[in-house]
């Protein structure tokens, strides 16, 4: 068994779906996924929980981390476990999703996904600053990200819906 961290392809786009639809009061779109797996700007990331062998058939361009530890104790078939994206918006990185299935969290597969996004991101686009947006009561990304060096630097206002909630503005800068 073994975590890889790959470029997302067109066959994850509905297990991604379901993943944002069980997180999220707003969930991104089937469509919206796949504009992004096409938009030459964009980076989209999975974190697949898979056999060796599944992971040996990957192609190796499009991995991004490999690892054996965090999968160790998963007993069950291949699965994307977490999804994670960026679009370069002027040469930052604007990171639109970042997502874990509820049986992977607390694990460090966002943590994983986010290393990678920002590694990729510098070795295919140059990118050195990175910025999002989090819910304010999202206590624990809040904690990933500041965690990996992000730091607070505003607030928008009445940003989210289903609850409306304000966004906490985070950066990465000159990486």
């Amino acid at each position: 068994m073994g975590l890889i961290v790959r470029k997302m392809d067109l066959d994850d786009v509905d297990a991604v779906c379901v993943m944002e639809e069980e997180s999220f009061s707003m969930p991104w779109h089937r469509e919206s996924f796949i504009e992004m797996i096409n938009n030459r700007d964009a980076l989209y990331l999975v974190a697949e929980i898979c056999t060796s062998e599944k992971c040996e058939m990957t192609d190796p361009d499009d991995v991004v981390y490999r690892s054996t530890e965090i999968a160790e104790s998963y007993d069950g078939d291949v699965t994307i476990c977490g999804c994670a994206g960026f679009i370069s918006v002027v040469g930052e990185g604007d990171i639109c999703n970042v997502v874990v299935k509820e049986d992977f969290r607390r694990l460090g597969i966002a943590k994983r996904l986010v290393q990678s996004m920002i590694l990729a991101g510098k070795e295919r686009f140059g990118i050195n600053s990175y910025t999002l947006e989090v819910r304010k009561s999202n206590l624990a990304a809040i904690g990933l990200y500041e965690d990996l060096g992000f730091v607070f630097e505003g607030i928008r206002p009445g940003f989210y819906d289903k609850p409306k909630e304000d966004a906490c503005i985070y950066w990465l800068r000159d990486i």
